[in-house]
């Protein structure tokens, strides 16, 4: 085995490395298969599920203000003001950084090793566990270009900055950041090397969604095209798998725990990442929705309004007096891909194909009936049917915001579209990020620059 091998079981013990910064720590090494699914399983563990994409809802303008008085952990407090004005450097809450490098070394240590590992599970396919791996690198390198490099342009990324790419392991290795086109182009390459090993179409229980598989690589992939703006390949990943996903409808759910952003939910695809939570009083209270965020909901007639908590803290101590809305989550609630983003992305990518802009309506319509009362339904199609392909378009990137509420999609989707104005007031001062703001990217952590000077290249 390569010298990767020797520093992979500091990964087997389950150590906390820093990948760009790994020091070999014995010879611990797998040799069967079920070894290496148990670290995969670790790289899948060391994605940051929980505060990565999910917390730029801080950044996006779905976040009105924030509450010191309601942080239990009074040092979060200025980090995160740093963040929600978007005053980038040394005193905000760092992004994750390293932990999906971690993610990825776990990832590549099973697409450098396993080829050579005995099969001891006829239930765990080789080919399956290394296409998985494929899969989370390129879900990593995907999150981390979107992140911390400039927004896909196809005509400048080849020369856009990107990311630091990792594609194997090698502890003398100088890693300095790419173009954003290379990144994407080893994404796309390590898509297609999953989509060649794996076999199983889909997970077989909500335990087992944080798993990729070929449905989710597939609607991944769809995302992947969307963000490229590969319209009809975007289109027709999109529509292929909405027959094989029944969508919730809101009207029917009532008092049931089922909800279209859970793993149990007939909508998940993929459930790694973690939706921002209120659960545990602190982040419940210390974020409110926007009045513009808010004003996109029908209040009467969108059942997704039901779903969003009143808070009123006017009478806490320490409080700011502050009352409005957050989303009602729980800590345990997992999703990363459903099929209502299925729905979206084809509405969006058939909007720019002339001979699917009625389905592209169609699909639009179809998500809406699930999600509205039926006495809306009626005029909601004619409404939708009457659209241009500018409108439709329009219109979905608005039901992107109402539909993934604090999903961590809102940010991303300002980036790769329209990069407008945002202002925002805290602490009795306003702040505005410009349209086409160069803040739109975030810069690389300052730990991440004192560990790895070359990232200023």
């Amino acid at each position: 085995m390569r010298k990767s091998a020797y520093i992979l079981l500091a990964a087997v013990g389950m150590t906390a490395c820093n990948y760009l910064e790994i020091e070999p720590v014995g010879q611990v090494i797998p040799h069967k298969t079920s070894e290496f699914r148990a670290l995969l399983t670790t790289g899948y563990y060391a994605y940051p599920f929980g505060s990565a994409r999910t917390y730029t809802c801080l950044l996006s303008d779905e976040v009105a203000t924030i509450d010191a008085g309601a942080f239990l952990n009074a040092s979060e407090v200025v980090p995160l003001g740093y963040n929600f004005t978007w005053q980038y450097g040394g005193q905000m809450q760092e992004y994750p950084y390293q932990y999906f490098y971690q993610s990825m070394f776990y990832a590549n240590a099973v697409i450098e090793n396993i080829r050579d590992a005995d099969v001891d599970d006829a239930d765990e396919p080789m080919e399956q566990i290394l296409g998985e791996a494929y899969a989370l690198r390129a879900y990593n390198h995907f999150e981390l270009v979107n992140l911390y490099g400039k927004p896909y342009d196809p005509q400048t990324a080849d020369s856009d900055r990107g990311i630091v790419l990792s594609d194997h392991i090698d502890i003398e290795q100088s890693y300095r950041p790419t173009t954003v086109g290379a990144v994407y182009a080893h994404i796309l390459d390590d898509i297609a090397q999953a989509e060649q090993l794996m076999s199983l179409e889909k997970q077989p229980d909500a335990t087992r969604n944080y798993r990729f598989s070929r449905e989710a690589l597939a609607a991944f992939k769809a995302r992947v095209m969307l963000y490229m703006q590969r319209w009809q390949e975007a289109y027709d990943l999109a529509s292929a798998l909405i027959p094989k996903y029944e969508l919730l409808d809101l009207n029917t759910l009532g008092e049931q725990t089922v909800r279209p952003w859970k793993a149990e939910s007939s909508e998940a695809i993929l459930a790694l990442d973690r939706p921002f939570s209120y659960s545990g009083g602190d982040l419940m209270r210390a974020c409110l929705l926007s009045q513009g965020i808010l004003g996109l909901f029908d209040v009467q007639n969108d059942c997704r309004y039901s779903y969003l908590k009143k808070i009123d803290i006017s009478g806490d101590e320490g409080g700011s007096g502050m009352s409005g809305y957050g989303v009602d989550r729980s800590s345990s609630d997992r999703i990363s891909i459903r099929a209502a983003e299925m729905y979206l992305i084809a509405a969006e990518a058939g909007s720019y194909l002339p001979e699917q802009l009625e389905a592209a309506r169609k699909y639009l319509a179809d998500l809406g009936a699930a999600r509205l009362k039926p006495e809306a339904l009626e005029a909601r199609r004619a409404e939708i049917e009457a659209m241009t392909a500018e409108e439709l378009r329009n219109e979905v990137a608005d039901e992107r915001a109402r539909e993934f509420l604090m999903e961590g999609h809102r940010w991303l989707d300002l980036r790769r579209t329209t990069r407008p104005a945002i202002t925002k007031t805290y602490d009795g001062s306003s702040y505005t990020l410009n349209a086409n703001d160069s803040r739109y990217t975030l810069p690389f952590p300052q730990s991440a620059i004192a560990g790895n000077p070359d990232l200023n290249d």
